[in-house]
């Protein structure tokens, strides 16, 4: 049977904005006297810890641990600034739904910390879907993404053949092509569509009301 790998910022939830906006003042405060940021792509993909050594290498473990914890303190604030935007993707509760429905096993694997995954579950109500207990999340352990996808199997017994795995970055598609994942559903738009489509993905879609559920059962 095909299991289902969901990715959940840039997937279920479009909040790259919210994401660059906390990273640039991340940034702007470790680089006080800099009017030169990275393109915003840059922090689409890795985990934080890997992005903090990339932007400020000086930094200890522990200080970047700090950075990360701050930025993502950052990042929860802009997000209730600007409740109008925090939503999931348009047709994603009903594509939850329906692989209830099926009984098609999926979990989340998401490159957030816990006090992300916590705030997502209290503000989208993902109790509804998902077992918390169960999300595989950024602890410190996973050296990347494709690690996550690994131990998201795990969790469900699948080989990554039987794994359906559905992610907008390129990074995390590349982790998933590596592994020899068994479907690869990318998300995105036009300004990512042709760079996405150059991996060789299986399926690509704007949101979720684009999906084929004859897709999980080839």
């Amino acid at each position: 049977m095909k299991v289902v790998l969901l990715d959940f910022n840039g997937t279920l939830f479009f909040d790259s904005g919210f994401h660059e906006e906390a990273w640039a003042k991340i940034y702007r405060e470790l680089h006080e006297n800099t009017d030169q940021e990275p393109d915003p792509s840059f922090y689409c993909g890795p985990r934080n810890d890997i992005i903090i050594q990339k932007i400020a290498p000086w930094l200890t473990e522990e200080e970047r641990l700090r950075v990360s914890c701050h930025k993502e303190a950052l990042y929860r604030r802009i997000c209730k600034e600007n409740p109008h935007q925090v939503h999931l993707v348009h047709g994603a509760l009903e594509f939850l739904d329906k692989l209830k429905e099926r009984n098609v096993p999926f979990i989340l694997a998401s490159a957030s910390i816990k006090d992300n995954i916590d705030f997502y579950f209290e503000t989208f109500g993902l109790e509804r879907w998902f077992d918390k207990e169960q999300c595989v999340y950024d602890d410190g352990t996973y050296a990347d993404k494709g690690k996550m996808h690994l131990e998201a199997a795990r969790r469900l017994k699948a080989k990554m053949e039987d794994c359906i795995v559905i992610e907008d970055s390129v990074s995390a598609i590349s982790h998933a092509k590596e592994n020899k994942a068994g479907c690869i559903i990318a998300i995105g738009n036009d300004k990512t569509k042709d760079k996405i489509m150059e991996l060789g993905v299986d399926h690509f879609i704007y949101d979720f009301t684009e999906i084929d559920f004859s897709w999980f059962e080839e």
